[in-house]
């Protein structure tokens, strides 16, 4: 459970340390065409004054609950997942030469192309598996985000939207979420394994 913990744990502070990039992100993705004065929305330096303005220093962290109820559970599932799958790959004899089973039963080691692959594999599915399971809280981290945090907490949240849109609307703009970080953390996990393999061998 070690990945699971670390992973958790880095999320947790990294998350809590770029909370303001995120709340202004979200705000300036929500802005509608034709609703902002002369036609130009503010830039980070001016949302951010006006958060401070109207709400204090602590209106930086609106949001704040469901953005860690969704990124600390999202890194431990990606992260126990992605060992999982990527064990199960390596040790499946069924694959023939694309298990890395056969390869060390020989005493080879495993090709490259091979750790790609299976990199990228269990990286896709371990996303597609933590984007899915944690959808609800993307969304409510979004709507406090965009009606500057309100009274409602994070369960209030979660039972309005599922009066308003039922189960479905818990997960609403999920598959928009998976088209964006199933690739990009394959992508991500695959480079940073192929570097380490390169650059282990270098320095």
């Amino acid at each position: 459970y070690i990945p699971l913990v670390a992973g958790s744990t880095a999320r947790i502070i990294s998350s809590f340390a770029t909370a303001p990039l995120e709340l202004i992100r979200t705000r300036q993705a929500s802005i509608i065409a034709g609703s902002i004065p002369q036609g130009r929305a503010p830039g980070i330096l001016e949302e951010f004054r006006l958060l401070v303005r109207t709400g204090g220093l602590m209106s930086c962290y609106n949001g704040l609950g469901p953005l860690l109820l969704r990124d600390a559970p999202f890194a431990a599932i990606y992260f126990l997942c992605l060992e999982q799958f990527r064990g199960s790959l390596s040790d499946n004899t069924s694959l023939g030469r694309w298990s890395g089973r056969h390869y060390t039963d020989q005493g080879v080691q495993i090709p490259a192309s091979i750790d790609v692959i299976h990199t990228f594999a269990a990286g896709a599915s371990a996303a597609l598996v933590a984007t899915a399971l944690t959808g609800p809280f993307d969304v409510v981290k979004t709507v406090r985000q965009v009606s500057n945090g309100g009274n409602a907490n994070t369960l209030s949240c979660i039972r309005q939207i599922f009066r308003d849109e039922g189960v479905k609307g818990l997960w609403r703009g999920n598959v928009s979420r998976m088209i964006k970080v199933v690739p990009g953390h394959a992508a991500m996990i695959t480079c940073y394994e192929f570097g380490k393999r390169v650059f282990d061998g270098v320095l």
